[in-house]
């Protein structure tokens, strides 16, 4: 999986030095969302998120961990080190959020990569549970569509086949030519 480093959306420096995560202490993942309307522009808004954190918050710099587009680009956040996503919860946790409002269906691509990053993050730290944001706070972060999806097992939808069905191509072909099925 290629994480897109900070450097490629515009990243501001953290105000101060960010601390890196403790590997032995992760032991959840946290999914968020960042609702409002989609973004065709995903650099500008993930420096808008930034900025948003940064000076209306007084947060270091973005808290998300990693941040996932409706395209399935994984957008390093603070990457390793300590968030400020889940309050009692950044030193312990991973923060991973959907560039959109997780109340609508989220689009195949993103639940992938949501997918895959939960799983790279098991690979490196012992990760016990996967959660919503709103299981430890009051917040419907989020989103209904994919807390639902999370509570379900985060059940992954078809992978579209890189090989195309070539009996659809004769039928087509067949009534072109008026030929018979």
């Amino acid at each position: 999986m290629h994480i897109r480093g900070r450097h490629e959306w515009g990243a501001e420096p953290p105000r101060k030095p960010l601390t890196p995560l403790n590997p032995d202490r992760v032991t959840d993942v946290f999914v968020h969302h960042t609702t409002g309307e989609q973004q065709t522009e995903i650099q500008p808004w993930l420096r808008s998120i930034q900025r948003f954190h940064q000076e209306s918050r007084g947060w270091n710099d973005i808290g998300y961990s990693y941040i996932v587009d409706r395209n399935g680009t994984v957008w390093e956040g603070r990457g390793r080190n300590v968030g400020a996503h889940t309050k009692g919860f950044n030193s312990t946790g991973i923060g991973i959020a959907y560039l959109g409002d997780g109340g609508e269906r989220v689009p195949d691509p993103a639940l992938r990569s949501i997918n895959l990053l939960i799983d790279l993050m098991a690979t490196r730290y012992p990760i016990r549970i996967v959660r919503g944001h709103r299981n430890v706070g009051r917040t419907a972060c989020p989103g209904e569509w994919l807390y639902g999806w999370l509570l379900e097992g985060r059940p992954m939808p078809e992978a579209p086949s890189p090989v195309p069905d070539v009996r659809d191509g004769w039928r087509r072909l067949g009534r072109l030519r008026g030929w018979r099925r």
